[in-house]
């Protein structure tokens, strides 16, 4: 076996882990990298598996102005839907710079239980999803030897809503919508208009049960 094979580099992220997820059995995959690959690179390289526009949500320590200009893009593309960001410092000033005009499909939550160890990116619609689970970066780390990194790609939501642990997406989540539901909350916030994000706050992901 090609002891490379799981390393993901940056020049080849576009074809190589596509591949290594359709690949992988369940399409649950292992790999790592050098620190090297940012959260932008791993989107581009992923995303069109969900086919449609999409949820992101997207939980990392301290994104700077690169990651924001990349999330504008975006939804100005039609690529993203909505957008549930949780950060570990304040990103007030760069949010509402780069996505003040879309702020009736953001929600926004600073945590102190934010950090590298539980920074992901998930995307969803009600018919795909992709969990990426692992550090996220907005530029290419130098002093990191090795990070690893949990790919799953749902090409269906073959899913059970009902059990304990039979949504994924419940699964792995679950601390950003408590983190959003305590920020929304707190300020005194009852109705939800955004029928995406009320969802959302209230643990609801696919499959939905339309009425």
């Amino acid at each position: 076996m090609d002891d490379t094979l799981l390393f993901i580099p940056p020049c080849c992220v576009d074809n190589k882990l596509p591949k290594a997820v359709n690949q992988a059995p369940h399409r649950q995959l292992t790999f790592y990298t050098h620190g090297d690959v940012t959260a932008e690179k791993f989107y581009k390289a992923v995303s069109h598996l969900v086919i449609d526009p999409h949820v992101m949500v997207l939980t990392m320590p301290s994104p700077k102005q690169e990651t924001f200009m990349f999330l504008e893009q975006c939804f100005e593309r039609g690529w993203i839907t909505h957008l549930v960001l949780s950060t570990l410092y304040s990103c007030d000033s760069l949010l509402h710079k780069h996505l003040g005009e879309y702020a009736d499909r953001i929600i926004y939550a600073q945590s102190d239980n934010v950090s590298f160890y539980s920074s992901h990116m998930v995307l969803y619609n009600k018919d795909r999803a992709l969990t990426l689970n692992g550090p996220m970066f907005d530029r290419p780390q130098t002093d990191a030897a090795l990070v690893s990194y949990n790919l799953v790609f749902h090409p269906s939501h073959l899913l059970s809503s009902t059990s304990d642990w039979g949504n994924p997406l419940r699964n792995i989540l679950f601390p950003d919508v408590l983190r959003q539901r305590k920020k929304i909350f707190a300020g005194g916030v009852r109705l939800i208009k955004d029928k995406t994000i009320d969802r959302f706050i209230h643990l609801e992901f696919p499959p939905f049960k339309e009425l």
